[in-house]
Order: C-alpha cells, then sequence, then structure tokens
C-alpha cells in the first residue's frame, strides 16, 4: 500500500514539473508582417521655360521696348521726372542729370559687379558704390553727386559683364534713379530658351526603325539638290556648336551642328538687323537649325555678357534678287 503511494506521489511530482516546464516555456513569436517596399516616386522634372515665358517675367517697360523693337528696329529708353530706363548698348550715351545736394542712384544688372570706374572730373564730383539684395547675389549701385551746378563729365563704369559710358550733367533737378534694360542679353536668353526645348522636343522623338542617319538627315524644299546653294562662310573659335556647314534652298537656311552639340548648351540664333540683332524663327530638326528666311549674316550665342561665345554665319555668295 506504502509502495502505492509512493508511486502515486512520485507521478503527481513527474506530471507537476512537467506542468511547470510548459509555463516556463516562452510562447511562440507571432509571424512577421507582410512589407511591402515601394519605390520613391522620382520627382517630375518641370518643363523648361521658353523664351515667351522669359519676356512675360519681365518688367512692363521691357516687354513693351520689344515689341517696339519689332515693329521699329529701335530700343526706346523711358523717362519719367524722376527715373529713367535705357536700353544697355543702343543709341547714345545715357545722360544722367545730376544736382548739388542731392545724390542720384545708378542701377546695374543684378549679379555683375563693379571692378573699377573713371571719372572724368573727379574733384567735382563723387561716385560711390553700393549695392543692395542677397549679398549672395547683389544688385550693384552707382550714387552720384556733383559739388556745383553747371558742370558735365563723363563716367565709365566697368564690371564683369559689362562696360557703361554715361554723361553726367549737373542741372537745377536730378533723377532720382536711372537704371538698365539689356536687350542683346535678352534676346540671347530668349533664344537660348527655345532653341533649349526644341532640342529637348526632338531629342525624346523617337526615330523611325533603321533610320540610322535621321540626324544627319533634313528635309528640304522640293528643289534640284544642284539648285542648293552653299555660299556660307562659318567664322568663330572651334566650340561644340560650331556648324559644319550652311545652305540655303531659296526660302530657308540649314545650319548643320556638329555631333559635340548634343552634349552641349543649345545656343541662341540671332540676325543680324539695323545695326543690331533680332530674334527669328527657326526650328531644330536633327543636327540642323532651319530658319524660316535667307539671312546675309547671323550668330550663334551661349552665355551671358561678356561671358558669351559667339560663331558667325555669312552669306558670301552673288547678290540675291
Amino acid at each position: 500500500m506504502k509502495r502505492l503511494v509512493a508511486i502515486a506521489g512520485a507521478g503527481l511530482m513527474l506530471a507537476g514539473s512537467m506542468l511547470s516546464g510548459c509555463a516556463a516555456r516562452p510562447a511562440a513569436a507571432p509571424p512577421p508582417p507582410k512589407v511591402a517596399f515601394e519605390a520613391p516616386r522620382r520627382a517630375a522634372t518641370p518643363p523648361s521655360p521658353t523664351g515667351a515665358e522669359l519676356l512675360a517675367a519681365q518688367p512692363a517697360e521691357v516687354r513693351e521696348a520689344v515689341k517696339q523693337h519689332e515693329r521699329s528696329g529701335r530700343w526706346p529708353a523711358y523717362k519719367t521726372s524722376d527715373a529713367v530706363l535705357y536700353p544697355y548698348g543702343k543709341g547714345p550715351e545715357p545722360i544722367v542729370d545730376c544736382a548739388p545736394l542731392r545724390t542720384t542712384d545708378v542701377q546695374l544688372g543684378v549679379g555683375e559687379t563693379v571692378t573699377d570706374l573713371a571719372l572724368g572730373d573727379a574733384e567735382r564730383w563723387m561716385a560711390t558704390p553700393a549695392s543692395s539684395g542677397d549679398p549672395r547675389k547683389p544688385t550693384p549701385h552707382i550714387a552720384l553727386k556733383p559739388q556745383a551746378a553747371g558742370l558735365e563729365t563723363n563716367l565709365t563704369i566697368y564690371t564683369t559683364r559689362h562696360i557703361y559710358h554715361l554723361v553726367l550733367r549737373s542741372r537745377g533737378r536730378a533723377m532720382q534713379e536711372v537704371e538698365f534694360y539689356y536687350p542683346d542679353d535678352l534676346l540671347s536668353a530668349m533664344a537660348s530658351a527655345d532653341a533649349a526645348v526644341a532640342k529637348s522636343k526632338a531629342e525624346t522623338e523617337v526615330d523611325p526603325p533603321g533610320d540610322e542617319n535621321a540626324d544627319s538627315a533634313v528635309k528640304t524644299a522640293a528643289v534640284d539638290p544642284s539648285e542648293l546653294n552653299f555660299a556660307y562662310k562659318i567664322d568663330g573659335p572651334n566650340l561644340p556648336f560650331r556648324p559644319v556647314r550652311a545652305f540655303d534652298d531659296g526660302s530657308h537656311v540649314y545650319i548643320q551642328m556638329g555631333a559635340a552639340m548634343k552634349a552641349s548648351e543649345a545656343p541662341a540664333l540671332l540676325i543680324a538687323a539695323g545695326g543690331g540683332t533680332q530674334m527669328v524663327n527657326y526650328r531644330v530638326d536633327g543636327n540642323y537649325y532651319v530658319v524660316d528666311r535667307l539671312f546675309d549674316q547671323a550668330e550663334l550665342v551661349a552665355g551671358v555678357g561678356r561671358e558669351q561665345d559667339r560663331v558667325t554665319i555669312a552669306y558670301a555668295g552673288a547678290a540675291r534678287d
């Protein structure tokens, strides 16, 4: 009887130890949640601005000046009783009216730096450089003040982008502010923007299958190839956008660009007219700039201000009818 009790007690102890062991064992961890990895979305590249969009961002006077230039070939100045807006590099030297005991502010282009001043009468005139705006890209100013009335002299301002030649006069009433707009820079920027947009559009178009020479071919008017006129001369440094050749079909000029232009900035095309330059309608077709009219001289321009690179394309053939 005692033996049965002992066996039963041992059995209870074994069962108890097994139960305590089960209780001490940690519960199985739940399976990890399923995670779906999503690739980061690529930000859409904003479209490049067109020449018209660049012009729309200009002050109203500059937009009107471009319209007047298209009509008459001239760049106007805008004057009020206290201020004047001159076109840089166009027409006669700008006149700045000053007065004793008053300062006249001459504002230059944003981002350029004044490197030197040459004042004709430095004893009776003061010309003091100053700046305003963002210190990382300041707007330079020159403060002018004569010591007496009835004086006249000249001032040359040298900057990192331009050279300004001004006539200074000391009179009874002073201009409060003198500013400039920059026709050549604006037209070049507008033409470059349109060229970049056209180049981007041309590069995104898929060439027809099997047409391996699509970039080196261009559709001309229905004329005899022997009547194409190749009498064009190209002058300028050996830049990536220097054309290989130019020719016309009697109504269009075709400017063939080298393969290196694909990896460089698209140049602007400007036509010589009225002692200056003006924009002209053209399109990019593969490796060609196709101009919708004939011209005697044109320039391919890249860059801004004094940092511009230029290549000239001139007609060198017989006089046209």
